[in-house]
């Protein structure tokens, strides 16, 4: 498998320079270059949102341990369709596009399965120690230890 992934990867890319001549020879090359500077931003705004999601999901309050079903999967779907959208080319917009369809992502979670839990924080925390302490403001200079004393 490792052996074909450079041509693979050259494939991709010969696809993605024939489908932005293609649609550079049907649209122009100003209203091409616009369409990829938009899916390059639509792209990023998709990752900042996955992330964004997580984030509040995570942040949420909850009484107790629950599933977040699904959570990891969608983000990581939405993220990598963002990754696709800010590629250069049409093709991989259009793979973005299918991974950002809610049936593609389903099919997908089941696939690979990524479940988040959150642990409610316990209200009955013992502390053996308890420190003590007392803020001391220092004026001037401090004098640096004295190391000769050996």
């Amino acid at each position: 498998m490792m052996r074909f992934f450079p041509l693979l990867f050259l494939a991709a890319a010969a696809t993605e320079i024939a489908s932005i001549i293609w649609v550079g020879r049907l649209l122009g090359v100003v209203p091409t270059l616009l369409l990829m500077l938009l899916g390059a931003m639509a792209g990023i705004r998709m990752i900042k949102s996955a992330g964004m999601s997580v984030a509040a999901a995570l942040r949420s309050p909850v009484r107790t341990a629950s599933p977040l079903k699904g959570l990891g999967g969608q983000a990581a779907a939405r993220t990598a369709s963002g990754l696709l959208f800010m590629l250069p080319g049409f093709f991989s917009d259009a793979l973005g596009l299918l991974l950002f369809l809610p049936q593609v992502r389903g099919w997908l979670g089941s696939k690979f399965r990524v479940d988040t839990y959150t642990v409610p924080p316990t209200d009955d925390r013992h502390f053996d120690r308890v420190i003590e302490a007392e803020a001391v403001e220092i004026t001037g200079e401090i004098e640096p230890p004295n190391t000769s004393t050996r």
